[in-house]
């Protein structure tokens, strides 16, 4: 009976929390922070450790020795885990490195008084 519930709760939980990173449908102060494949990425990284989340019920579930059960165990939720929190981490290092490229593209096209002045030179002293 654990084991239903088990996947019963996480598949009420993560299922639409992915869908909606997928969709794009979030609230806005995650929406200012994030691009849209950010906010894709994170979608199948929920995806992904709702997979991990289901092994230990399925594995248990699946009639399997208790051996194996534990190896399947052992090998693929940490995997799952480290996947889903490395498409996270990915994504927030791409999107700072985006919005610091962003920012200083701005910063280039804004004039300042000092480019003023020094815009009308063409190099060498004459």
């Amino acid at each position: 009976m654990f084991h239903w519930l088990w996947m019963a709760f996480w598949s009420a939980i993560m299922l639409p929390l992915a869908a909606a990173f997928l969709a794009g449908r979030v609230p806005g102060w995650i929406r200012r922070q994030s691009t849209f494949g950010g906010l894709k990425v994170r979608g199948i990284a929920a995806l992904v450790l709702y997979l991990g989340l289901l092994v230990p019920p399925l594995t248990a579930l699946s009639g399997m020795p208790a051996e194996s059960t534990n190896l399947m165990r052992m090998a693929l939720v940490p995997m799952t885990v480290v996947t889903a929190q490395g498409l996270i981490v990915g994504a927030n290092l791409c999107e700072r490195f985006n919005r610091r490229e962003a920012e200083r593209a701005a910063s280039a096209a804004v004039p300042t008084p000092w480019s003023a002045v020094t815009s009308g030179r063409q190099g060498g002293a004459s």
